[in-house]
Parts: structure tokens; sequence; C-alpha cells
């Protein structure tokens, strides 16, 4: 085999592969824009006290937009939230506001997620919700048990208020 043939063979099948690629990206429902990256950008946030890494943020006309894979073949609230987290965690890292950002189903379907105050606002309501109920995690709730209730209990040797 020449050189040129083999050359060319190469470039086919590379060519080919690409394109496979594309369809099979089309068909999942994964957007077209050019990958910022990957599954490999850990945001965070010290004035919202957020952090949260999306599946993939793509750019979109110079803007980042986070897009974020579930298995569920239907689009939850609470995948809308983590999508304003990410928003909220992009605007604070670029300091762009992105427009906003794709839930991808398990059947490949595409959902849109406006960035809308209403969503922001509900993601800090829910992260204070969830700093409030940490604080008070450290606290003993104070028990009455049976002894004998104690004596089985798998947490016993650790519990400053067991009565065995």
């Amino acid at each position: 085999m020449t050189p040129w043939i083999a050359f060319i063979l190469l470039f086919a099948i590379g060519l080919a592969m690409i394109l496979r690629g594309r369809g099979v990206r089309s068909r999942r429902g994964l957007s077209r824009g050019r990958p910022l990256d990957l599954d490999g950008r850990n945001l965070y946030s010290a004035r919202y006290g957020l952090a949260g890494r999306p599946d993939r943020v793509f750019d979109d006309g110079g803007m980042p937009i986070p897009e974020e894979w579930k298995s569920a073949r239907r689009v939850h609230d609470s995948h809308r939230a983590q999508m304003g987290a990410y928003f909220i965690l992009l605007e604070e890292e670029t300091g762009i506001r992105p427009l906003y950002g794709v839930i991808v189903t398990g059947d490949g379907k595409r959902e849109i997620v406006r960035n809308t105050d209403e969503l922001r606002a509900r993601v800090l309501e829910v992260a204070d919700q969830i700093r409030a109920r940490r604080r008070h995690l450290v606290e003993i709730i104070q028990v009455t048990r049976p002894a004998a209730k104690c004596r089985g209990c798998g947490v016993r040797k650790s519990c400053e208020q067991r009565t065995a």
C-alpha cells in the first residue's frame, strides 16, 4: 500500500468518526457550542457559600452556558435549582451572567432553563435554609429511652445520652 493510499484511508476513517460523533451528540441532545469545560470545572463562591461542578460548560457567543446531563426522563425542580446554582457560580467566576442553561434528559430531550431573578432568589433562599438546618446538627436532642433500646443501638458507644 502506498503512503498516499494509507493517508487517504486514514483521513476517510477519521472524518467518518468525527461525523458519527456529531450524530451521536445530536441524538443525545448535546449542545453544538464550543466546550469550555467538560466535567472538570469546580466552581466556588465564598460570597454566596455555594459550590458546584457542571457536567459541561460551552461557549455561546462569549457567554459561558452550563449544561447538565440527567438520566431521568423528565426535568425536576431540583434540576432547575441546581442549574440556578451554576448560573450564580459562573457569574461569580466570569463576571458574565448566563442567560440560560441546558438540561439534557436521559432520552436526549433538551430543556432550556432561563436565568431569572426568581430562580436566583429561590436558590439563595434554599441555600440559606440548608445552612440554618446545618447549624442545628450540632445541637443535642434530648431523648428518654428505655435502657433496653440503648443496649441494642448501633451508635451507643458514641452517644452521650445512653442509659445503659
